[in-house]
């Protein structure tokens, strides 16, 4: 059993062939197809005619409120052309195998869960950090998708009260294209110089331009304007957890998403989590505990291939 596995994100789309013992091949990505209906599906199905015949079904993750059953997202993220879209009618002229759909954050905790870091954990939540903030959560042992597959949609949450402005969401003040634009802005450089998912579009993509990584070596390298954003966003961050902790009263959560990667920015993390947690912790709350996905930034490729097992093969 071998699957096409297809992570659309708001920057790039990474994809891999994966068997059920997590053999990886054919891996590769490219630029995320934000423009149109049209380019998701000449994407997807490009993808998949490198590796047609060798492939028994194809497992996507994306971003957005997916009704899993039918393959329907209702919304989308940054594929805002995507929003209210049969997304296995869509690729049905380009793929000829069993599709499954999921949502990029609840993939991430089904990744763990299956073979992971939430082995045998009962409450669980997720906070995947990518272009924006993906989340999920475990209860009682099983993967929570809600009465209308929103459940964990922590994207949404307000960070300041009353303030509905798009800018106010925890997708756009603790994702990293929000990190990176608050760094631009902090510099006096255009949001275009960096790897932010609205500026990753056709024509722009043949400009190399500054990522995560060459951020964090400014943070190492202790440049003011830019330690100053980094510990503002780990803040946000740290409020997105600790009402997470909060509201769930999870055993652990998660972290994912490529920055998850950096021993630094865990470190950081985890630190200000527990500094927000001493208050509480001293009226006899209980704490709890921060944990890395062990997937990383595979953890939605290797999820997506959880879910279509889980609908193909019960």
């Amino acid at each position: 059993m071998k699957l096409l596995t297809i992570d659309f994100g708001g920057t790039f789309v990474k994809y891999a062939v994966m068997d059920e013992s997590l053999n990886f091949s054919d891996k590769g990505q490219i630029p995320a197809p934000l423009a149109s209906r049209e380019a998701f599906a000449e994407a997807a199905g490009t993808i998949y005619e490198t590796v047609k015949g060798r492939v028994n079904g194809v497992a996507i993750s994306m971003p957005g409120i997916i009704d899993t059953d039918r393959g329907y997202a209702h919304t989308a993220g940054a594929y805002r052309h995507m929003v209210n879209t049969d997304i296995k009618a869509l690729l049905s002229d380009r793929i000829d195998v069993p599709i499954s759909v999921e949502n990029d954050g609840k993939a991430a905790i089904l990744a763990e869960m299956w073979k992971g870091s939430l082995q045998g954990v009962q409450n669980a939540s997720a906070c995947i950090i990518g272009s924006g903030l993906g989340g999920a959560v475990v209860m009682d042992g099983k993967l929570r998708k809600g009465a209308n597959f929103a459940s964990g949609e922590i994207s949404g949450l307000l960070m300041d009260a009353g303030k509905m402005a798009m800018e106010n969401f925890a997708a756009t003040r603790c994702g990293m294209s929000a990190f990176l634009m608050r760094v631009a802005d902090a510099k006096g450089m255009s949001h275009a110089d960096f790897e932010i998912s609205s500026y990753y579009e056709e024509a722009a993509v043949a400009k190399k331009r500054i990522s995560g990584i060459e951020v964090f070596e400014w943070i190492e390298q202790g440049d003011e304007a830019t330690c100053r954003v980094y510990q503002e966003w780990l803040l946000d961050l740290a409020s997105v957890l600790y009402n997470l902790k909060m509201t769930l009263d999870p055993e652990k959560i998660i972290i994912g998403g490529g920055v998850s990667r950096s021993p630094r920015f865990i470190k950081d993390l985890k630190e200000a989590f527990q500094n927000m947690l001493a208050g509480t912790k001293a009226m006899g709350f209980p704490g709890c505990e921060l944990d890395v996905c062990t997937f990383t930034s595979e953890a939605n490729l290797v999820g997506a291939a959880c879910s279509w097992l889980e609908k193909y093969k019960a």
